[in-house]
């Protein structure tokens, strides 16, 4: 496979911002350079324009298998992720049964190495997600699953996390938390501010997110162990972060955000649209710029899609009956771009899509460089189009990005062995 006239686009590569030919045999990067001649019979990919990154990576995507296949199945799921440039996903455990098992960590793994998108599993933190027992994580950890999580909706409570970080630390397991007290935002339904105020809605105030997460780092300091903070929504939710570290705290994983919140605010949900309706909460307009600041001088690990399919019975109601969750797999990169500035921002939202990622999850790190793995993603930013329903791969077709110009394009991706181009 010959990649011909692609410009890298990695940080730790050392062939960052030349515009070269890629060789790809047995699934390794072979040869880079200037020009390389194609072999009788080569397969050639060439688009004007190309980049080549290392292959995008999602942490916390909803599966609905098992349990809610009309949601999402596995094929829907890897071929939305597929079309938004990602090799691999890190699924969540909020299933029906819950993903607590040594079986469903060999069920995941069972569907990767043949296809374009690679499924990695997070296991429940709590049997059944009840925020009591501890799952069996040595176990689990030792068939595959990268992370503990009970999901997004609320934090995990104070004395499981502070058992399950104990434990992991035995074995260098990860728990991820996403800092949200549902407590103190009863029926709330948008962000809590002036846009809440107007529209009559009831509000879900800042203090949801940074109360837990105060919590969290002090039960982490007490601890130890290793915790990655999911989903930031606010600006002082990061504050509290860069405190945490400004004081010589070292054990955070790190953090991720989704590419909503960097995209839009609680002005979004003005018109009722229910697609904008998500949790944690879209927040104020200066919220979001704390958190692009934060992608761009990284502060924040990793974007996310925050991926949550929902079908029409679930969203097309009053809105305050309608559920939580937006579709992001197909989009979150190029939702992004509008506001990139210049390489030096573009270099660091995609090292928030792939170097981040991996590194949050444990995996081998990843370059462009001869002998390197080919995990990769191929995209440009020029030209663009109207996003519409028929670019959705999934079964729902709950996205905020409707009907938006996208600028670029995700062109194709390179996992296992085989190049999958985007349709």
């Amino acid at each position: 496979m010959l990649l011909r006239s692609v410009t890298i686009t990695d940080l730790r590569s050392p062939h960052h911002g030349q515009t070269l030919d890629v060789r790809i045999e047995d699934g390794i990067i072979t040869a880079l350079a200037n020009e390389v001649a194609a072999g009788d019979g080569e397969e050639i990919f060439h688009h004007a324009g190309a980049r080549l990154a290392p292959g995008f990576v999602d942490i916390g995507a909803y599966l609905g298998d098992p349990g809610h296949e009309e949601r999402e199945d596995i094929a829907s799921l890897t071929a939305a992720a597929a079309a938004g440039g990602y090799v691999a996903v890190a699924v969540l455990p909020n299933t029906d049964p819950v993903r607590q098992s040594i079986a469903d960590m060999t069920y995941l793994a069972s569907h990767n190495g043949r296809g374009p998108v690679d499924l990695l599993p997070l296991a429940a933190l709590s049997r059944d997600t009840a925020g009591r027992d501890l799952t069996e994580m040595m176990e689990l950890a030792g068939a595959g699953a990268l992370a503990f999580t009970d999901g997004p909706g609320r934090s995990a409570p104070g004395s499981l996390l502070k058992r399950g970080l104990e434990y992991a630390k035995s074995f260098g397991g990860t728990v991820m938390d996403t800092p949200y007290d549902d407590g103190l935002a009863e029926d709330g339904q948008i962000h809590e501010g002036t846009v809440s105020v107007s529209l009559g809605l009831r509000g879900i105030p800042e203090m949801a997110e940074t109360i837990p997460l105060s919590r969290d780092l002090t039960i982490l300091s007490y601890t130890g162990g290793r915790l990655l903070l999911h989903l930031l929504s606010s600006a002082a939710g990061l504050q509290l972060i860069d405190e945490y570290r400004s004081g010589g705290g070292d054990r955070l994983v790190g953090t991720t955000v989704s590419a909503h919140h960097l995209t839009f605010t609680d002005e979004s949900l003005s018109s009722f649209d229910p697609n904008y309706k998500v949790l944690p909460p879209l927040r104020a307009a200066e919220d979001r710029e704390a958190l692009r600041r934060g992608v761009l001088d990284g502060r924040i690990d990793a974007v996310v899609s925050h991926h949550r399919a929902r079908h029409g019975e679930e969203k097309d109601l009053e809105f305050s009956y309608a559920s939580f969750g937006a579709r992001g797999l197909e989009t979150a990169f190029r939702q992004l771009l509008p506001w990139v500035d210049g390489p030096a921002q573009l270099d660091r939202v995609v090292e928030a899509f792939s170097a981040g990622p991996r590194r949050l999850l444990g995996l081998p790190p990843l370059t462009i460089d001869e002998g390197s793995a080919a995990q990769l993603t191929l995209f440009t930013t020029e030209g663009g189009r109207r996003f519409t329903s028929e670019q959705l791969r999934g079964k729902t077709a709950n996205s905020p990005l409707l009907g938006q110009e996208l600028p670029g394009r995700i062109l194709a991706t390179v996992n296992n062995d085989r190049l999958w181009t985007s349709a």
